[in-house]
């Protein structure tokens, strides 16, 4: 009986040793497989290069930030970030189109784009988002209409507006002539998985991306296994309450400290969960309303039980 024993000891350390290993050595490459990169072949001649890299995603705001950069070909560069004659960058941000100039023979500096970005935060940890991207670079188109005629026309000429796959307007200036895009994106977010594709509008001069986030496949586990713990926890208290109603002895107040330590515990390993959002989520229905009520409604039965036993104990005395 002992030698069963033992051995069960120690096939259990074994199994929980491999299981730790099996962990550490799938996390050691987690950030590939949660990340994205797609890159287009260059152009040869006259080409843009953009290149997006997301840096940050803000979920609550329903936003996602990147960090963009350009690199200039061809007769358009003085040098990959230095135009050679006046450019305009479209993009379709988070509050509309957004105009980007750039002037010849100033530095192109990257600078920050804010996207807006789909999603219901309140399904969380199976919250799924999405959003597009779109960018279009322009020229001014070379002209041999008379002053005049071009001054009419600027009279009569409304900015037009396009109205991309996404929903989103992006500016589309009738004196300007777009221009090749070769564009690139990388995205790495600790605890968010990026899936996406290139997309582009043949004859527009649009070219973007589509972006799909989710959590990361670490951080839904996480989340349930601290679900799981708060509903086993809470179980194990009300089935304790039970067997105390169920027995004649006298109660123990150990039980009751553990119910009120377990109201004041549980937000806090409610909280714990990986980048959870404020209470209301899918996950609170799922484990913590349901582990909090139990563990109150084991706490009156313990405090009732003790007070009628103690009254009923000094009847009989």
């Amino acid at each position: 009986m002992v030698s069963r024993t033992k051995r069960l000891q120690i096939g259990l350390t074994v199994l929980v040793m491999v299981i730790y290993s099996v962990t550490l050595l799938r996390n050691l490459h987690e950030s590939e497989r949660r990340s994205l990169q797609l890159k287009e072949m260059p152009l040869a001649g006259d080409s843009v290069g953009i290149s997006v890299r997301v840096i940050a995603v803000d979920l609550a705001k329903s936003e996602i930030t990147a960090r963009v950069s350009l690199r200039l070909n061809g007769d358009l560069a003085k040098d990959p970030v230095t135009p050679a004659l006046d450019l305009k960058l479209f993009l379709n941000g988070i509050r509309g189109p957004q105009e980007i100039e750039f002037p010849r023979g100033r530095r192109i500096n990257p600078f920050e784009a804010v996207f807006p970005l789909d999603g219901n935060v309140n399904k969380y940890p199976f919250d799924r988002y999405g959003t597009s991207i779109w960018m279009m670079v322009t020229k001014r188109a070379r002209s041999t209409k008379s002053s005049q005629t071009q001054k009419e026309d600027a009279d009569n000429k409304q900015s037009p507006l396009e109205e991309t796959a996404s929903g989103v307007l992006v500016a589309a200036p009738q004196e300007s002539e777009t221009l090749p895009i070769v564009s690139s994106i990388s995205a790495s977010v600790p605890g968010l998985r990026f899936e996406g594709q290139s997309v582009e509008r043949p004859g527009k001069g649009l070219e973007g991306f589509k972006l799909f986030v989710r959590r990361a496949d670490n951080v839904i586990i996480v989340s349930i296994l601290i679900m799981v713990l708060m509903m086993s926890l809470a179980m194990s208290v009300l089935l304790m309450s039970f067997r105390a109603l169920a027995s004649s002895e006298r109660i123990e107040l150990l039980p009751l400290s553990l119910c009120v330590t377990l109201l004041f515990g549980l937000p806090a390993l409610r909280n714990a969960q990986p980048a959870v959002p404020p209470l209301g989520v899918l996950g609170d229905y799922v484990s913590f309303v349901w582990a909090e009520l139990p563990v109150a409604v084991s706490a009156v039965i313990f405090i009732w039980t003790w007070l009628l036993r103690q009254r009923r104990s000094k009847q009989e005395g």
